[in-house]
């Protein structure tokens, strides 16, 4: 049995390497055969030291300007640092029973690396989610600034440029919304077609706010 103490997780490999988590895990399915990463009982990868320092390495590649990952395999495979496959050789019964196991175990990997990267974009999603609630929130507070001041003020007495420069930051908080939107909308495609599910916000839309859309 495994002791998992002495292996890192993605997310603290990647705070240790200050990269994403999302991108350590693209790293791990590119260069497996070079990293070497384990599974825990729950099927996150877990890494060793010796994984550690090939991620560092790999990253080090990848700093180079105009390097590719699959150039970065060409690299590795030349300084025989890949596994390479074993030849074709008689293959006995036990080894061909178990060529199912490694298969599952293969794609279950690969299930676990697409639901961690949905876990991912569905976190991005909500931080945008929020971060566009707070500009809905702010343009109504600019607009109830706007009737306060005009309310408190002899209508006469309110210039044309004061009027104007009310309405451009309130254009300029809708065009922020107008982007976050965007964003929102692209991140919920991505986790759609990841998921062939419908996506459901994490909390409903305020209706006071409806009348923006």
């Amino acid at each position: 049995m495994i002791n998992q103490k002495e292996f890192l997780t993605t997310r603290e490999v990647s705070e240790h390497l200050q990269v994403h988590a999302r991108t350590i895990r693209k790293w791990i399915d590119v260069f497996e055969d070079y990293i070497g990463p384990d599974l825990n009982e729950r099927g996150h990868y877990i890494l060793s030291e010796d994984s550690l320092e090939r991620l560092m390495d790999i990253k080090e590649r990848l700093a180079v300007p105009n390097q590719s990952m699959k150039q970065v395999r060409e690299d590795l495979k030349f300084e025989g640092k890949l596994s390479m496959p074993a030849p074709a050789a008689s293959v006995s019964q036990e080894d061909v029973a178990f060529l199912p196991i490694v298969t599952q175990e293969k794609t279950m990997q690969k299930v676990m690396s697409t639901m961690n990267q949905m876990g991912d974009l569905m976190e991005e999603l909500f931080e945008r989610m929020d971060r566009m609630e707070d500009h809905m929130y702010t343009i109504f507070e600019t607009f109830e600034d706007m009737e306060h001041k005009l309310v408190s003020l002899n209508l006469d007495r309110v210039s044309g440029n004061d009027v104007h420069q009310m309405f451009d930051e309130i254009r300029k908080k809708q065009d922020q919304l107008k982007l976050e939107l965007r964003n929102v909308h692209f991140t919920q495609k991505l986790s759609a077609a990841a998921s062939e599910q419908p996506v459901v916000p994490k909390r409903q839309k305020k209706g006071k706010f409806l009348f923006f859309f």
